[in-house]
């Protein structure tokens, strides 16, 4: 009984230690899921309706150049869609979008890390 405590108890503040900071390769992997992320949020908005101009102005308002430069990227591509080809299989259109800009985006060369809130 008294090992299965030590355990758990070890256990515990194994979960507490202070994790180690991420690479830069790291971290640009994690942005790169979130433009991936943006993506596939930016299709289901295409699937919903959302006017291409309401997609515009709302990227506008992003402050960081890097990361407006992928999401205007991504709004053109995305609406340049036919509507029959994003609304045949919804899902799979979201997940291709999102894997196609996340792939594109991790072969982005960058020399500085993006000022981002993940999506």
């Amino acid at each position: 009984m008294k090992k299965i405590l030590v355990v758990t108890a070890v256990l515990a503040l194994m979960g507490c230690a202070e994790k180690k900071p991420l690479t830069p390769e790291e971290q640009w992997q994690g942005y790169c899921r979130s433009v991936g992320n943006a993506a596939r949020t930016i299709m289901l908005d295409r699937q919903n309706a959302i006017e291409k101009e309401r997609a515009i102005e709302h990227a506008n308002k992003i402050e960081d150049d890097i990361t407006r430069n992928f999401i205007s990227e991504i709004i053109e591509q995305v609406y340049a869609l036919p509507l029959e080809e994003i609304n045949g299989d919804v899902d799979a259109a979201r997940e291709k979008v999102r894997t196609q800009f996340t792939e594109k985006c991790i072969a982005t060369p960058h020399d500085k890390m993006p000022d981002y809130k993940p999506f």
